[in-house]
């Protein structure tokens, strides 16, 4: 397994929606990069990344609530999950993003839904319902596949200043 690269924001691929991954996908290789991407969450560390915050342009998530030595026991590696069900109950929760360091952002989620996708290796279908944090996870790596990250969710005049602050940090440091 390995570590991949995490992109950040305002990167094309975290713009743009993600595509199916259709049938002849589904086995080895797409396995592999499920358990790259879990690596690369729990390395972070982080509790989801969807494939296009490592520049893979595909419907592909891995969430994990878990922490501790208990980390790994909720693992779910998606692909082409949709939400099947939602409640009309929603929750306030305070987000944060591995492609947006540094940044927190308060967001309304549905505080129950039910996801269904299919399994990396075998493409087989699977359905589980999520509430609460788990829910605000699958919630928040699923608006990566529709070409959303956090930074679309403030204004404009603190898009900028984030935006600022990161290229000020990139910048090389010239000696006197």
């Amino acid at each position: 397994m390995a570590v991949l690269p995490i992109i950040t924001a305002p990167h094309p691929v975290l713009a743009a929606r993600a595509r199916e991954v259709e049938a002849d996908e589904f086995g080895e290789d797409l396995d592999r990069l499920t358990r790259d991407m879990a690596e690369t969450m729990y390395a972070a560390p982080g509790v989801g990344l969807a494939a296009p915050q490592v520049e893979d342009g595909r419907r592909v998530v891995v969430i994990d609530s878990s922490s501790g030595e208990e980390r790994g026991s909720r693992l779910f590696r998606m692909v082409n999950p949709v939400i099947t069900k939602k409640s009309k109950e929603t929750i306030d929760w305070q987000e944060t993003c591995l492609s947006v360091p540094d940044l927190e952002v308060w967001v309304k989620r549905h505080k129950y839904i039910t996801v269904e996708w299919q399994d990396p290796l075998t493409g087989e279908k699977r359905e589980q319902d999520f509430e609460e944090y788990e829910a605000v996870i699958c919630q928040h790596e699923f608006d990566h596949l529709q070409g959303t990250v956090l930074l679309d969710r403030v204004s404009s005049f603190k898009r900028g200043r984030w935006i600022r602050k990161q290229k000020k940090l990139q910048a090389p440091a010239y000696a006197k």
